[in-house]
């Protein structure tokens, strides 16, 4: 699980997700003004569907290919598929994540089994993709839009919308996986061996954590654990471990007036250096700095 703050609201990114009532699905819409710049990697079984409205998402990474967004782009994750995203844009930015249960889909559209939805780069689209691209475009603003109305029954309206986005894209943009043997089999392996990991680093993100503790926890060898979560997520586990940590030190900055010692320790940071160095890689500026800008705000 990785958490994304939004004003005094947390978004959990579960691996599991739940849906928003009373809708199906999963949705939100991120502010660059007051939205994390960072959302761990992270995977789920549900398919994820990203639409800037405004602004730019810096890195939207998704199985290792890296997006820099633009308004009106739409990005599709695909069902236990690793994506991170780092840097919504600040000031007018603003994205709707909606992300579809697994069983939600398959219950309508089987063959999503044993397929995968392609939509995020454009260029490569036909022309009927491109206008049905264009008529989600459409669809997805007037989402975005209802949601912030007064309508009567806004929420039926919210519903029709997500349908019609689904049916585009189950009609317009899927094929046949060429890996799904690969994916019924190994993927599943390590997908279930990554929610092990990251689950203990959750739960444990607190206390003294070693490559050693974790690796005991999964019943690997530190050596394997370093190797595979390195290959599978692409940063080191003490990076993840340090970002899970700011994760949870920047809620508190925000929702507290604890000092930042208190902070870091209340969190498994050693002390403020070692907090100050992970949040600014993180978010580019130091725990310190952020607790100024956000006090004087």
């Amino acid at each position: 699980m990785t958490e994304s703050q939004h004003g005094n609201k947390t978004i959990k990114m579960h691996e599991i997700v739940v849906p928003t009532a009373p809708l199906s699905v999963w949705y939100y819409i991120f502010y660059g003004d007051n939205n994390e710049s960072y959302v761990a990697p992270h995977w789920h079984r549900g398919i994820e569907l990203s639409y800037t409205i405004s602004g730019t998402i810096n890195d939207f990474t998704i199985k290792k290919e890296h997006f820099r967004t633009k308004p009106g782009q739409i990005l599709v994750v695909n069902t236990q598929v690793i994506h991170s995203v780092v840097a919504h844009n600040r000031g007018n930015g603003k994205a709707l994540s909606i992300i579809f249960p697994f069983d939600y889909v398959a219950n309508y559209c089987p063959d999503i089994k044993h397929q995968v939805i392609e939509i995020n780069d454009y260029n490569k689209l036909n022309d009927d993709q491109k206008l049905a691209y264009s008529d989600l475009q459409g669809l997805l603003m007037r989402f975005y839009l209802i949601y912030f109305s007064d309508l009567k029954f806004k929420f039926l309206q919210m519903k029709e919308l997500v349908d019609q986005v689904l049916l585009l894209l189950m009609s317009k943009f899927t094929k046949e996986n060429d890996q799904v043997q690969d994916i019924s089999q190994r993927k599943i392996y390590a997908t279930d061996r990554l929610l092990l990991i990251t689950q203990y680093v959750n739960k444990h993100f607190q206390e003294n954590i070693t490559l050693d503790s974790i690796a005991r926890s999964c019943h690997i060898s530190k050596e394997y654990l370093a190797r595979f979560f390195k290959k599978q997520m692409e940063i080191t586990v003490d990076t993840y471990i340090n970002n899970v940590r700011a994760q949870y030190a920047h809620n508190e900055l925000r929702n507290s007036n604890h000092s930042l010692t208190e902070v870091a320790l209340n969190n498994g940071f050693s002390g403020v250096r070692t907090m100050n160095r992970a949040f600014e890689k993180l978010y580019n500026k130091t725990a310190s700095q952020f607790k100024r800008e956000f006090k004087n705000k």
